[in-house]
């Protein structure tokens, strides 16, 4: 989604988030007013996106001495969210385990609309090489954090309206059981290590060339079909996959 069509708030929030990445913990942040006229936005506007931030915990706000950046210390507690996913005979999806946890999920939509397939999406969809399929591009963050680069491939028209969706705060598979009646049966899922282009690793704001744990999902339906095909990169170079794998039991 463009910055152009998204609120103004999300907009202003989302120059903030890049400003204050670069900045010490406990830089302080000019006035709202200040900012408002930088900004060119109302001063409700840039309320908003300080408090969207303040809530992923990324700057504290102090009655009468301004609003300052905040570091806080990674954790090792319950609450520390480990960099990758965890699968098991409840499909629920990536947005569907954080937010279940008490986790904040949002993403940046980079990309949204029709491209050609290229071998590995028309081998997962079964459709011819080089054929339209729509496709959609996200940075996706946990709390606040930066934490994978998602793309997403189905067939145009399979899902009519999904275009006009936004899926900055909402679950891909949720809208998809929700809106057409599509729930997962089945997912084949390959995993494998690659060092993220440029472009990739300047979406993850990675400096290094190590490589990162790659994820690869096709999601079937009820009749067997494949409906949908997706590929992960996570920012983490430690990130886990977890399984879990159930069946019958076994005949005595």
């Amino acid at each position: 989604m463009s910055t152009a069509s998204m609120p103004k708030y999300r907009a202003v929030e989302r120059q903030l988030r890049a400003r204050i990445a670069g900045l010490d913990d406990g830089a302080l942040l000019p006035t709202e007013t200040e900012m408002c006229q930088e900004y060119s936005v109302s001063r409700i506007t840039m309320r908003r996106a300080i408090e969207e931030i303040a809530r992923d915990g990324l700057v504290t706000r102090h009655r009468g001495h301004g609003t300052k950046v905040n570091r806080p210390e990674p954790t090792t507690s319950e609450n520390h969210v480990d960099q990758g996913e965890h699968f098991d005979s409840r499909f629920t999806g990536f947005f569907g385990q954080l937010t279940g946890f008490g986790h904040r999920v949002h993403s940046d939509v980079l990309e949204f609309g029709p491209v050609q397939a290229n071998m590995a999406v028309s081998k997962a969809l079964r459709v011819d090489p080089h054929s339209e399929v729509f496709h959609m591009s996200r940075r996706r963050y946990v709390d606040g954090n930066v934490h994978q680069l998602s793309r997403t491939w189905f067939v145009p028209g399979q899902f009519p309206g999904i275009e006009d969706e936004d899926f900055r705060e909402q679950s891909l598979y949720g809208y998809l059981e929700r809106e057409h009646g599509v729930s997962i049966a089945q997912q084949d899922l390959s995993v494998s290590l690659l060092v993220p282009s440029r472009d990739e690793a300047r979406t993850l704001s990675i400096s290094d060339r190590q490589p990162r744990l790659s994820l690869q999902i096709t999601a079937y339906s009820a009749d067997g079909g494949p409906f949908l095909y997706g590929e992960s990169i996570f920012v983490s170079s430690d990130a886990h996959i977890f399984f879990t794998a159930t069946g019958a039991s076994p005949q005595r």
